[in-house]
């Protein structure tokens, strides 16, 4: 290798999203293990039918975007993860969204559209809102995920709005994404 010779790996045209050559600056200062390992250590994986003890759940919180598990394909690409992770999620896991992650805007309109309506009509792992109504709770400076019953988690649980109340909130931020 010469000195001044480019080690990185080639931009990559996204279409319609524009060159990246790595993740977001989000995913890019993650440290330990990725979210999804963490569900799959506590979590039932597809087709088990063994039960868990209440003790055996995740709590996933994110605070500028949508958890791993639960991103659209475009979602995922737009934040620069082309790398096919299972992102089924797991029986085991909650998941909280702070009301921020709507409004930084991932790849274009279509795109955050489609992520929001994919939220407001998820059955299978249901999605709780943090509205900025909630305030500043000081354990909830950053993303995590941990497991349940940690003082974080119940935090979330009290701030957080209801399933029906976050699914609509969704639905009418996914309307204002598609309206522009």
């Amino acid at each position: 290798m010469t000195a001044g010779e480019d080690i990185r790996p080639p931009l990559k045209l996204v279409p319609g999203l524009g060159w990246s050559n790595r993740p977001s600056t989000v995913d890019r200062s993650r440290h330990g293990p990725d979210l999804i390992d963490l569900i799959r250590l506590v979590g039932r994986r597809p087709g088990d039918t063994a039960d868990h003890s209440p003790g055996c759940s995740v709590v996933v919180y994110e605070a500028l975007c949508v958890p791993e598990p639960l991103r659209t394909p475009a979602y995922a690409l737009a934040l620069g993860d082309d790398s096919g992770v299972d992102r089924l999620p797991h029986a085991a896991a909650s998941f909280f969204v702070h009301e921020a992650a709507l409004h930084v805007r991932v790849g274009d309109e279509a795109v955050m559209a489609d992520q929001l309506d994919a939220l407001a009509n998820r059955a299978d792992a249901p999605v709780r809102l943090v509205p900025f109504a909630a305030g500043h709770v000081g354990v909830l400076r950053s993303s995590f995920a941990l497991p349940e019953g940690r003082r974080p988690a119940e935090v979330l649980d009290r701030i957080a709005l209801d399933v029906p109340s976050s699914r609509a909130e969704f639905g009418r931020q996914a309307a204002r994404y598609r309206s522009r």
